[in-house]
């Protein structure tokens, strides 16, 4: 029947067949879905998902919201609209941020007019195919290495993200965040999907992470410098070190975003390879 439903477990076939069309904007979406199918339980990458599903029971638009509140968006403005109001008419779910295609998350941010803004974030959407992959030449000559994080860097790690977190997502430093940093690092690293670069002596100078990764796409996230190391080129090989790992894995194509005054950022990616496709939302709500 065509309308807006919530999708159950034996959707996910025609669910990951829209997603695929849109394949740079909606890896989260993708890869949560891997992870933990249809079910929506409070654990990492659970989601209740809504889609609005045709008469062909062809999906043409999906909102999902996450077990960490955040609604993840792929559909056109006012479709992500009034998916976002079929979520929230459930009632039972708070809403922490809005991740998706630029003009979906400004639409969906308008049923939120009174939340205060942890970061409002309008990203450049970058890709690559690993085949063109420009390695930094402090890679190539053995000046750095790169390599998965281990248990024992867990503690310095977690640190790192408890900055990036204050930095990047405008949240406040305290108990709760540096608990919830060692919780995702810890489940980061025992996934193998944290990655670092390094000097002679091997202490992590620079991390970054697959933040979402379906088998031929990986996306790129999470990449953090300690202030005091900046402007030498280490997150530009951190990210190459976590590219090059997907690359031995099989994958073909990489995904990135970072916001549109992050120059050195921007700087970075496009040394690296990488072009700008489009733009991105991140929008977290206070």
């Amino acid at each position: 029947m065509t309308g807006i439903h919530r999708l159950l477990p034996g959707d996910e076939g025609r669910l990951d067949a829209y997603l695929a069309r849109y394949p740079a904007t909606s890896m989260f979406l993708r890869s949560n879905l891997r992870r933990a199918g249809l079910a929506d339980r409070p654990e990492r990458f659970h989601a209740r998902y809504a889609a609005l599903v045709d008469g062909d029971d062809a999906v043409q638009g999906v909102v999902s919201h996450a077990w960490n509140g955040n609604l993840l968006i792929q559909a056109e403005p006012d479709l992500a609209v009034a998916i976002a109001r079929f979520h929230l008419a459930a009632g039972d779910r708070a809403v922490a941020g809005l991740i998706g295609p630029l003009p979906a998350v400004r639409a969906v941010q308008a049923l939120f007019p009174d939340r205060p803004l942890l970061k409002d974030g309008a990203e450049d959407l970058f890709d690559l195919s690993l085949s063109d992959l420009k390695v930094p030449a402090a890679l190539v000559d053995g000046r750095l290495s790169w390599r998965r994080a281990v248990a024992g860097d867990v503690p310095l790690l977690s640190s790192w993200r408890v900055g990036y977190c204050v930095e990047t997502l405008g949240e406040a430093d305290g108990e709760g965040l540096r608990a919830r940093a060692a919780a995702d690092v810890g489940a980061w690293v025992a996934a193998g999907e944290v990655f670092v670069v390094a000097g002679a002596d091997g202490v992590p100078l620079s991390m970054a992470t697959h933040n979402a990764r379906i088998p031929d796409t990986v996306q790129i996230g999470g990449v953090w410098t300690p202030v005091s190391l900046r402007g030498r080129g280490l997150a530009r090989a951190a990210v190459a070190g976590a590219l090059l790992a997907a690359q031995d894995d099989g994958v073909a194509t990489a995904v990135l975003f970072t916001g549109k005054q992050n120059d050195p950022a921007r700087r970075a990616y496009l040394s690296l390879g990488f072009r700008v496709i489009g733009d991105y939302g991140i929008v977290l709500l206070g």
